[in-house]
C-alpha cells in the first residue's frame, strides 16, 4: 500500500512539473518577442525587373521606380499628385511642360533634347522615360526644381523622398532595436536600427512609436528604445522657387462692376458717383465665347482712363459662363491656353488697365490640372508685363480641392475668395446667402492654402428673399430671387414687417407670409453685416476686401467697409 502511494506521489509530481514546464512554455512564447522578419514582398509588393518601390516621407506609395542604368526615373503620376504639380504633361502636344516663374519647359517623351522660349538645349539625358507602364520622370532633374530629395537603395530596391522647409520630429535611438511592421513585439520585423540612429518620429502611441528609419522603412519600436528627447526641426531646404508678386500698397477695396453690353461703359460715372474708399474697379468686360480660347469683349479705353482719373485701377475680368463653351477642353489645349493668354495681355497692354481677373466658375474635377497650368503660364506673361493677376475661387469645401488654391496662392498676386452663395438660386434649402460662420470658416481654411497678404474676402452685396410655397399634395416648393439692399428694404416696407437680428448667422432676419400664401424669408446684408464682414479683414490681416456687385450697395455702405478694413 505504501509502494502505491509513492507511486501516486511521484506520478503526480511529475504531472505537477509538466504542468509547471507547460506554463513557462506558454509564458515564454507569450512574451518572447518575434525574430521572424517580414520578407520584402510582402512589405513593398513584388517589384519587376527595374523597378523600385517608393516610399514618400511618412507612407509606401502605390506607384513603382524605374532604375535604369543607375539612375532613378519617378511615376508621373506620383510626380504630379504628391511631389511637384508643375511638371505637366499636356496632351494636345504631346510634351512634358515645366513651368517656372518666368518660363515654361518643353521635353518630348524618350529625348536628350528640350525647349525653351523656342529655343533648343540638350539635357545630357532623357528627362522623361516612356514605358508601356507608364511615364517616368528623372529623379535627377526633378531634384534640381523641387523641395525634395530622392534616394535610392538596394536589396530591395527602393527610393526614399523627403522633403525641404518641413518639420519634422526627430528622436536617437538609445538602444538598438527590430523595426516592426505594427505595434507589437508579436508583429515581424522590418529592419534593424542601432544605437545612436537617427529616426524621424511619424506618431506616438502609449508604448511604441512609428518611426521613419534612415533607409526607407516605416515601422514601429518601443517607446523605451527611443532617446528621451524627440525634437522639432525643420529639414534643410533643398530648393527654394522664387515667384515674386505684385502688391499694391494698402489693401485692396475691389468692387466689380458688371458690364452686360459695351454702353454700359459710359454709365461708369454716374455709378461711382457716390462710391469711397474703393481704389479697385473690376469691369466684367471679358467671355469665353468658344473652345478655341477665343473671347468676346465689352472693353473700353475710355472707361479705363476715366477710372484712372478717379484713382482706380482696372482689373478687367474674363469669365466663363456661357453654355456654348466647354472650359475643360480649352483648358486641356495649349494652344486654347496661349490663344487666350496672349489676347488678354495685349488687351492690357493696349487699353492701359492695370490687372486681370480670373472668374472661372465650376471647373470640373478633371481639368484642375490643366486649369492650374493655365494659371502658371498665363502668371510669367503678367510678371514680364507688371500686370497684376487675381483670381476668383469659392469658399474652400472637399468637392473643390482641384482648384489648387495653394498653387494659385504662389503664382497669382491675389486670390479672392468668393464668401457667397452659402444658400443658392436653385437649391431647396432655405438660408443666408453669407452668414458670419460661413465667412469666418472660410477665411480661416483660405490661409490653410494661401497667404493672408494675399487673399481678398469678397462679400455679397445683395440678399436672397426666397419663397416657400406649399402645394395641394402636401408637397414645399421653394423659388427665390436675389435682391438688392435698396430693394429689400422696399419689400419689407410694403409688407409691414420688421426684421430682427438673428445670432445664428450674424444678420437681421425677416419673414411673412405674402399675399399669394407663400411663406417669405430674408437674410439681409445691410451696413451692420458689411461692416462685420469687413472687419474680418482687419482681423485676420488680408491683402483686401472685394464686393459683389457695384449698384446693389446703398452708399453708406462705403464708409462702414473702409472702418471696417482700416
Amino acid at each position: 500500500m505504501k509502494s502505491d502511494n509513492r507511486l501516486f506521489h511521484l506520478l503526480a509530481a511529475v504531472i505537477a512539473g509538466i504542468g509547471i514546464l507547460a506554463i513557462i512554455v506558454v509564458c515564454v512564447l507569450k512574451y518572447m518577442p518575434s525574430g521572424k522578419y517580414m520578407a520584402p514582398e510582402d512589405y513593398f509588393g513584388v517589384l519587376g525587373e527595374d523597378e523600385a518601390a517608393v516610399i514618400v516621407q511618412d507612407h509606401v506609395a502605390q506607384e513603382r521606380a524605374l532604375i535604369l542604368d543607375g539612375s532613378v526615373y519617378l511615376d508621373y503620376t506620383l510626380v504630379q499628385r504628391e511631389l511637384n504639380p508643375r511638371f505637366h504633361w499636356d496632351a494636345s502636344v504631346g510634351l512634358l511642360l515645366f513651368t517656372t516663374a518666368e518660363q515654361t519647359f518643353e521635353f518630348a517623351p524618350n529625348s536628350t533634347a528640350y525647349t525653351v522660349d523656342g529655343e533648343s538645349f540638350d539635357a545630357g539625358y532623357e528627362v522623361l522615360k516612356t514605358t508601356p507602364s507608364g511615364m517616368f520622370l528623372s529623379a535627377n532633374y526633378l531634384q534640381q526644381y523641387s523641395d525634395l530629395k530622392c534616394e535610392a537603395f538596394d536589396a530591395p530596391a527602393r527610393v526614399l523622398v523627403t522633403f525641404g522647409s518641413t518639420q519634422i520630429r526627430t528622436a536617437q535611438m538609445k538602444r538598438g532595436s527590430a523595426v516592426r511592421y505594427q505595434g507589437g513585439i508579436k508583429s515581424p520585423i522590418l529592419t534593424k536600427v542601432t544605437d545612436g540612429t537617427q529616426v524621424t518620429v511619424l506618431d506616438q502611441m502609449e508604448k511604441w512609436s512609428q518611426i521613419l528609419t534612415p533607409n526607407g522603412y516605416i515601422g514601429y519600436v518601443k517607446n523605451s528604445r527611443l532617446g528621451r528627447e524627440i525634437e522639432t526641426v525643420t529639414t534643410e531646404t533643398y530648393y527654394q522657387a522664387e515667384y515674386p508678386s505684385i502688391h499694391q500698397e494698402g489693401r485692396v477695396n475691389l468692387v466689380w462692376h458688371q458690364i452686360d453690353y459695351p454702353e454700359m461703359n459710359a454709365e461708369l460715372k454716374q455709378d461711382i458717383k457716390n462710391m469711397s474708399g474703393v481704389n479697385v474697379i473690376s469691369p466684367t468686360w471679358y467671355f469665353l465665347s468658344d473652345n478655341e480660347g477665343n473671347v468676346q469683349s465689352f472693353a473700353d479705353a475710355s472707361y479705363v482712363k476715366r477710372a484712372h482719373k478717379k484713382g482706380l485701377q482696372v482689373w478687367a475680368l474674363v469669365s466663363n459662363f456661357s453654355e456654348d463653351v466647354s472650359t475643360t477642353t480649352v483648358l486641356a489645349s495649349r494652344q486654347a491656353r496661349q490663344t487666350l493668354q496672349n489676347y488678354l495681355v495685349n488687351q492690357a497692354l493696349e487699353l492701359g488697365f492695370d490687372g486681370i481677373n480670373i472668374d472661372f466658375e465650376g471647373i470640373a474635377q478633371e481639368a484642375g490640372y490643366d486649369y492650374a497650368q493655365f494659371m502658371r503660364e498665363l502668371s510669367i506673361l503678367c510678371r514680364k508685363n507688371g500686370i497684376v493677376l487675381s483670381v476668383d475661387v469659392p469658399v474652400p469645401m472637399d468637392f473643390s480641392r482641384h482648384y489648387y488654391r495653394d498653387e494659385l496662392g504662389v503664382v497669382c498676386d491675389y486670390v479672392i475668395m468668393m464668401g457667397y452663395d452659402e444658400h443658392y438660386a436653385g437649391s431647396d434649402i432655405v438660408g443666408s446667402v453669407a452668414s458670419m460662420d460661413f465667412e469666418i470658416t472660410g477665411i480661416q481654411n483660405m490661409l490653410t492654402e494661401v497667404p493672408k497678404e494675399k487673399l481678398i474676402s469678397a462679400i455679397p452685396f445683395y440678399s436672397r428673399l426666397w419663397y416657400t410655397q406649399t402645394m395641394e399634395d402636401g408637397t414645399k416648393q421653394v423659388t427665390s430671387e436675389a435682391v438688392s439692399m435698396a430693394r429689400a428694404e422696399e419689400i419689407l416696407a410694403a409688407a409691414g414687417v420688421t426684421a430682427t437680428y438673428d445670432d445664428a448667422t450674424g444678420q437681421q432676419y425677416a419673414e411673412w407670409t405674402n399675399e399669394q400664401g407663400q411663406f417669405c424669408q430674408i437674410w439681409l446684408e445691410d451696413d451692420a453685416s458689411v461692416a462685420a464682414r469687413a472687419g474680418l479683414v482687419r482681423e485676420y490681416d488680408l491683402g483686401g476686401i472685394a464686393e459683389w456687385v457695384l449698384g446693389n450697395q446703398k452708399d453708406s455702405v462705403w464708409a462702414a467697409i473702409q472702418s471696417g478694413i482700416s
